[in-house]
């Protein structure tokens, strides 16, 4: 269950110690707006091509990009943002859909990882264009490449320190 805040920060509401009239405030309802706004892009365009939803692709892009395609579970989480039990549950359902295997540390049985499997890696492959295109639609068309490095640098200050103050 959301706290009052967490629900007011996903709804894209301003939240209580920020002037919802300040640049800031402004900034925030813009970005939480428009994730929003793409991730149901997204969603949408993935459910149109009988794919599975957009969670399934960001587990799965994930844990491709790791080393030997695996990832501790802890790892994996942090780096969705996203609870651990509410990643262990989505997990269990790419488990149970065969596209990765829990495997475990050998020298630490309390350390799992979540391991792509070929057909996860196909999967993804099949997903892969589908959410790029809908990224290039929503980013290209209105960002020169400068432009985007530009603005995920200023995201990444803004995680960075919202991270460091936590």
């Amino acid at each position: 269950m959301q706290s009052g805040e967490q629900a007011m920060a996903t709804s894209g509401g301003t939240p209580p110690d920020v002037d919802a009239a300040s640049p800031h405030g402004d900034a925030w309802g813009a970005l939480t707006r428009t994730h929003a706004a793409i991730v149901g892009r997204l969603q949408e365009a993935l459910s149109s091509a009988d794919f599975p939803p957009l969670p399934w692709y960001e587990v799965l892009a994930a844990i491709s990009e790791a080393p030997e395609q695996r990832m501790k579970m802890g790892d994996l989480a942090e780096s969705l943002v996203i609870t651990r039990g509410g990643l262990t549950k989505l997990v269990d359902r790419l488990v149970k859909a065969g596209l990765l295997e829990r495997t475990f540390c050998e020298t630490d049985r309390r350390v799992s990882y979540a391991t792509l499997l070929p057909s996860g890696a196909e999967l993804l492959a099949e997903m892969r264009p589908v959410v790029v295109a809908e990224l290039t639609i929503a980013f290209s068309a209105n960002l020169t490449v400068a432009e985007a490095e530009e603005l995920r640098e200023t995201l990444e200050q803004v995680r960075a320190s919202a991270c460091a103050t936590t």
